[in-house]
């Protein structure tokens, strides 16, 4: 069993690399269009870079490497197929989203990029298998379930994060 001390060191690279690469793609955000002006619709007064999750996917990136080379983590990372699914989906999310921030996509298009995350994320293994319904049963979930669960998931948290937080720039 891992110690707990290796997922430490796997969150702090994330959230250090992270931190680090904010003010980069800050910086970078107003050139490439990345940047969402004050208006009657937005919440903040001042002109907001909004590609901040290119700082995150990095982030996430890099510490999924460093989870890779460390030996306490070998036997979680054992599953590569899992990681990479995990990781590819991840990148289409942000993909979408970073389109998004430097040019408006239809709703049509970005469930398009959520349903394909979902089905990579179910193609790869990262799937919901198992489906407890409360003050019944557990229900074990054929292959065919399973997948239109998991992209249903999919589709369902990421819009349920974007309704959430309502505010362009918040990462």
């Amino acid at each position: 069993m891992p110690s707990i001390w290796a997922y430490v060191l796997v969150g702090a690279v994330a959230a250090v690399v992270t931190f680090i690469l904010i003010p980069v793609v800050r910086r970078f955000s107003a050139p490439l269009g990345a940047i969402v002006d004050p208006d009657e619709r937005h919440v903040h007064t001042q002109a907001t870079p909004t590609a901040g999750g290119a700082a995150m996917i990095v982030g996430v990136g890099i510490a999924v490497a460093v989870a890779a080379i460390h030996p306490d983590l070998n036997n979680v990372m054992a599953a590569r197929t899992e990681v990479l699914g995990v990781l590819l989906a991840a990148g289409v999310i942000w993909s979408v989203g970073f389109v998004d921030d430097l040019r408006e996509i239809s709703p049509p298009a970005k469930i398009a990029g959520m349903v394909l995350a979902g089905s990579i994320m179910a193609l790869t293994g990262v799937s919901i298998l198992v489906f407890r319904v409360p003050f019944l049963e557990i229900l074990v979930l054929s292959p065919d379930w399973s997948y239109l669960l998991t992209v249903v998931w999919v589709v369902g948290m990421a819009n349920a994060i974007n309704l959430v937080d309502g505010l362009d720039g918040l990462a």
